[in-house]
């Protein structure tokens, strides 16, 4: 199920300049190479994927975090994948950092299935990202395309904006975001993929880009309470959280970014969602809830019985 959010497309004023809605960097510093604005939180749970094939078209830094398309001259589309897959009944939330200025075809981040062939349209100058049915991407002129089709328009991106992608494998939804503004919900019905992997794809000469965070956690109650109350906060609130919450809150900071993607429809596509055997849920409790400053979890009973106190 593709679902467009509710936004007005490209307008110009009475004068013919655009209004001020336009791919803009997450700040303002100078030298990009060198900025780490936006990179308070080393996690990144997965990497990008080394294929000897493609050799000649990719270069991944040694850490497997930063990524360089076409580093001698373009003649087609390269394309890149993250080494883990996204299954179902977990969230996830990485965010990517354009180093260099977008140009050309296309330069796209999204996801996709084990099925999107990685190799065929090296010669080929496209938009490898939604180009079928396997695959889902925002190109940096502000489309997500699907299936062959752009599925609406918004804010692209440059060099210095910060990509996040929001993807849900419990609920079935996909979400964008441009320097951490959400851009609503735009794909439902997910779960009929069992797995999906992030990527990225570009035919500019010498682009660049760069992984700086990558972050996960299974679905449960207890992660939807968390974003609800931290989205009930305001900031001056936020700061009486129990500092048990303190720390799963920075670390997990996407878990309290605004989404409309939290609500499930009665008609929604896709497998129905199946039921899992019970698990001890002690341990989640207690990475969320730990804290030195007096604020613990008690053994969790067969009630899941949860006591705080000071």
């Amino acid at each position: 199920m593709i679902v467009s959010p509710a936004r007005t497309p490209l307008q110009t004023s009475g004068n013919g300049k655009m209004n001020d809605w336009y791919a803009k960097p997450y700040c303002q510093c100078r030298k990009y190479k060198l900025c780490d604005c936006g990179e308070d939180h080393d996690v990144t749970e997965w990497n990008w994927e080394e294929n000897r094939s493609n050799a000649s078209w990719l270069v991944i830094s040694q850490d497997r975090r930063q990524i360089t398309f076409h580093p001698l001259y373009s003649s087609g589309t390269a394309v890149v994948r993250g080494d883990t897959p996204m299954l179902l009944n977990h969230q996830y939330y990485w965010e990517i950092k354009v180093l260099s200025q977008p140009y050309g075809t296309d330069i796209m981040v999204g996801v996709g299935t084990n099925k999107v062939n990685t190799s065929d349209d090296n010669f080929e100058f496209m938009s490898l990202l939604g180009k079928d049915a396997e695959s889902y991407g925002l190109s940096y002129r502000g489309a997500v395309y699907h299936d062959a089709k752009v599925v609406f328009e918004t804010v692209g991106f440059c060099r210095g904006t910060i990509v996040g992608v929001r993807l849900d494998m419990w609920m079935g939804t996909l979400e964008f975001y441009v320097n951490r503004k959400p851009l609503g919900v735009t794909f439902r019905g997910l779960r009929r993929h069992c797995q999906l992997f992030p990527m990225a794809c570009s035919t500019a000469a010498q682009s660049s880009m760069k992984l700086t965070y990558a972050a996960s956690w299974r679905a449960s109650l207890l992660v939807h309470a968390a974003k609800i109350l931290a989205a009930s906060l305001s900031a001056d609130l936020r700061r009486q959280i129990p500092p048990g919450l303190t720390y799963p809150f920075k670390s997990h900071f996407w878990l309290t970014l605004p989404s409309d993607g939290d609500t499930l429809n009665d008609d929604e596509e896709g497998e129905p969602m199946q039921a899992e055997p019970a698990v001890d849920i002690s341990h989640e409790l207690s990475e969320v809830l730990r804290s030195p400053n007096g604020y613990h979890v008690d053994t969790v009973s067969r009630e899941y019985r949860v006591v705080l106190w000071q």
